[in-house]
């Protein structure tokens, strides 16, 4: 489907397609996931590999979600816990979950835990690094009077003085009392970062996210050391194995974790609650259908990114209301899908 998107490395692109994994019981209880390669070019590679792991998944036992994620693990084993076969795991393994809340009859939210039932979210679907100041203005300012309290912009490209020009007018029509974040998708040395987020930590930023070219953690905690606002990391990382490499070198202050790279929402929620033991927040990163009921179940749940690219594809997509999106007391996700959304955007 067509949703206008710059990836870090500034080019545009006009298509992310999800691959929609869909369950089904022999009581007709059914739930979906999706996965996502970043364009067309990936999602053949993709949905073949959520079809060759359908036969681990068929015969399941809803209630033991715990011993499907074993054997997907085992599954994909021999292929690398990384890439296709992750996300092909995180997908059912998710929508294995979406199942089982339907059939408990409660919102997903409430069966792994239930801590809130609305979560604040920020605005990460504009202000990319090739907009031009009176784009980023004019996106900026409409995002406040949507009732956005939080949004992302993303550096990485230009020079420091003309970032921080960017950065000063957004701040200029969004007022003091919205939270500016900032991504810069891995585009800096330490010595850089530090000095970057030194100059806009004066300026009121709220967050400073992934800046290194380096998954080194005590490289990552070499910037948060020096920096006096929040340090956010994560999202690259594939297991609960390398989170705690980066707890241990207490790398970062805030964590991001993405549900499709670390192994669904069963990781998810051990990722979280890792993080809650060593009081590290946790944010979510994309996905919001899921992310909402995942940020909404725990105590350290932060934020939640909203990045509603696949809303065509629902019937209901969720909205945002004062800065929040608010858990539906509906089984399941709330979400449903649209048949006829679905017709239209399925490949040839």
């Amino acid at each position: 489907m067509d949703y206008p998107f710059r990836a870090p490395d500034g080019s545009m692109r006009e298509i992310i397609n999800p691959v929609i994994v869909q369950l089904v019981t022999d009581e007709g209880i059914d739930g979906f996931a999706v996965c996502f390669g970043g364009n067309n070019t990936r999602i053949a590679s993709l949905k073949a590999c959520c079809e060759d792991l359908s036969d681990v998944i068929i015969g399941q036992d809803i209630n033991h979600v715990a011993e499907a994620w074993q054997k997907l693990w085992r599954a994909t084993g021999p292929m690398g816990h990384q890439g296709y076969p992750q996300a092909a795991l995180s997908a059912i393994d998710s929508a294995l979950w979406a199942v089982k809340a339907k059939a408990q009859n409660m919102p997903l939210a409430h069966l792994l835990g239930g801590f809130r039932d609305k979560v604040p979210v920020y605005a990460s679907h504009l202000l990319w690094r090739n907009w031009t100041v009176d784009e980023l203005q004019k996106d900026a300012a409409m995002l406040v009077k949507k009732g956005f309290k939080a949004m992302k912009m993303r550096m990485g490209t230009n020079p420091f003085k003309v970032e921080i020009e960017r950065y000063k007018a957004v701040r200029e029509v969004v007022g003091d009392n919205v939270n500016i974040m900032l991504d810069c998708n891995w585009a800096y040395t330490v010595f850089d970062a530090i000095k970057l987020g030194r100059a806009l930590q004066e300026m009121g930023l709220f967050w400073f996210e992934d800046p290194l070219a380096s998954d080194d953690p005590a490289q990552i905690a070499q910037v948060a050391d020096a920096l006096d606002i929040p340090v956010v990391a994560g999202e690259t990382y594939c297991t609960k194995f390398e989170f705690r490499r980066l707890i241990e070198n207490r790398s970062a202050d805030i964590f991001m974790v993405d549900m499709q790279r670390v192994g669904g929402v069963t990781e998810w929620m051990k990722v979280a609650s890792m993080c809650q033991a060593w009081n590290i927040p946790v944010a979510s990163h994309l996905f919001p259908d899921f992310s909402l009921h995942l940020v909404a179940a725990i105590p350290n749940g932060f934020i939640m990114e909203y990045m509603p690219w696949w809303d065509k594809i629902y019937a209901n997509p969720y909205q945002v209301k004062d800065g929040f999106i608010e858990v539906r007391n509906t089984p399941g996700l709330g979400l449903e899908l649209d048949p006829k959304a679905l017709k239209k955007f399925a490949m040839k």
